[in-house]
């Protein structure tokens, strides 16, 4: 290679310490549309320096749910001790279920049943969600820097999820909307200065002016103000000020009226006619008509809405954003009123609604659980008195005396077995069931010591059969413990 032939974007060669046996290697190509000169390396542009990212406020701690407040309401609301909640709680909290609480600890919840257990449980539930949504909602705000105290104070005192969610709908992300554009064009400040009676913005016709833009398509005052008024709408129909009364009002005076499609073709539908010019107040509407409407607004038959006195709802709104001496007066009416119309009680309604559905749908399946428990507890066998024995060991063996209809005669506890074994008492007191009610039927659980109390009822059997055959005898011996106990016959299927 002659140094000729060398240019200034061709690789400088590299020459080896001893002549190599090969040919000599051929220089990469390299394209010659990029030159580069040697001296002239490109330097990188400078970075524009960074603004630190603000660092989020502090989270304030929510104090675990329940706490012994809440505990001494639950056992109020329920009629029982508060010792009695601290134990199935603790008790739930040790991973335990509620049917073996219910039959394995009935000396530390003092005998509560299950449905008691299971209230506990879904009540303890609820706190403890509430506590964990004011956790996240906090974390939210925090993170947008926009705590105040009482804010926090007002999050804390929370009691109910709507009245939490009720204070974080400011705060939530939102979707595109007319007021979300005016803030991105810069009219938020001022209208929370509006909405805050801010002296600076007491005379807008100086103010408004200065908000024109051309390049944020602001071009005149109007639609400057135009901005603010959606901006102040968003903000009254998100206050929670407002929102937690006019919820109270659509529950106590909202009438559900339901009205038949006028595009319906004639006789189609005819299933839902009790309801074509229905109307019924919502705090009086029974579940299953709540399910029909819900099944003719489905299938397109029925038209549905909740009406509430327009004057009233007005006044509430007035009154809670306590307009009578707002500095403007007349601007902010319009805007309230406009929200209460397009944004408040749209979405009051919708939440009314839903509650109502999820209300009748509970109760439906109240009812079902309601019949299919009398069923299920229809008198087993036609015609008999039955004996229900359930073994136990440390709780003792449950009896239940029935007559022929199914229902409940006598109950009573005996100790065959454990700690508390008391046979002869047992006995007898299985003895005196019998023939008080004139039992036919004894039917045994299968539980645990179920092969004992089985023999305890065929020893009793076999005692009566006994003295019955032979009146003046002594009464049977006790059979040895490893000597086969009777065969009673089978109890029957339950």
């Amino acid at each position: 290679m002659n140094p000729s032939d060398l240019t200034p974007d061709s690789p400088a060669p590299v020459l080896p310490e001893a002549p190599p046996p090969v040919a000599e290697p051929t220089p990469a190509p390299v394209e010659a549309s990029a030159p580069v000169e040697p001296s002239a390396a490109p330097e990188a542009a400078p970075e524009a320096p960074r603004e630190p990212a603000l660092p989020p406020q502090p989270i304030p701690d929510v104090p675990p749910a329940p706490q012994p407040h809440d505990l001494s309401r639950i056992a109020q609301d329920l009629q029982i001790r508060k010792a009695q909640v601290e134990a199935v709680v603790q008790l739930l909290d040790d991973e335990n279920t509620v049917p073996f609480i219910t039959r394995y600890r009935k000396e530390r919840t003092g005998g509560l049943n299950e449905e008691v257990i299971r209230r506990i449980q879904a009540r303890v539930g609820l706190l403890r969600a509430l506590a964990d949504r004011k956790r996240t909602i906090l974390k939210s705000i925090a993170f947008q820097r926009k705590l105040t105290d009482d804010l926090v104070a007002a999050v804390l005192a929370a009691d109910t999820p709507k009245r939490l969610e009720d204070l974080y709908l400011p705060f939530k992300p939102r979707k595109k909307s007319k007021a979300t554009e005016a803030r991105e064009k810069g009219l938020g400040p001022v209208a929370e200065a509006i909405f805050n009676r801010d002296p600076a913005v007491a005379n807008l016709n100086d103010v408004l002016p200065g908000l024109v833009d051309p390049d944020k398509w602001l071009l005149n005052t109007d639609e400057v103000l135009a901005g603010v008024k959606e901006v102040l709408a968003e903000m009254v129909a998100d206050s929670a000020d407002v929102r937690g009364p006019m919820r109270a009002f659509t529950w106590d005076t909202g009438v559900l009226v339901s009205t038949r499609i006028e595009t319906v073709p004639e006789g189609k539908g005819r299933e839902y006619e009790p309801y074509f010019d229905f109307r019924e107040p919502v705090k009086d509407i029974p579940p299953h008509r709540v399910l029909a409407i819900n099944r003719g607004e489905k299938f397109n038959v029925l038209r549905v809405r909740i009406d509430t006195p327009p004057d009233i709802a007005k006044e509430i709104v007035q009154f809670h954003l306590r307009l009578a001496d707002h500095p403007h007066r007349e601007l902010m009416e319009a805007v309230a009123f406009d929200a209460l119309d397009r944004l408040i009680k749209p979405s009051l309604d919708r939440e009314v609604r839903r509650e109502l559905a999820e209300r009748a749908q509970d109760s439906a399946i109240q009812v079902f659980a309601k019949n299919l428990r009398s069923l299920l507890l229809q008198p087993p066998l036609r015609g008999k008195k039955v004996l229900a024995v359930d073994p136990g060991i440390r709780t003792g063996c449950k009896l239940a005396a029935l007559d022929a209809t199914g229902k409940l005669l006598e109950e009573a506890v005996v100790y065959p077995l454990g700690q508390k074994k008391n046979a002869d008492h047992a006995k007898r007191k299985l003895e005196q069931m019998v023939r008080k009610y004139q039992i036919s039927v004894v039917a045994i659980g299968n539980g645990t010591a179920c092969r004992d109390a089985e023999e305890l009822v065929a020893a009793l059997i076999a005692d009566l059969k006994h003295r019955r055959e032979n009146p003046n005898a002594e009464p049977a011996p006790e059979p040895a413990a490893d000597a086969p106990a009777p065969v009673a016959p089978p109890p029957p299927v339950v």
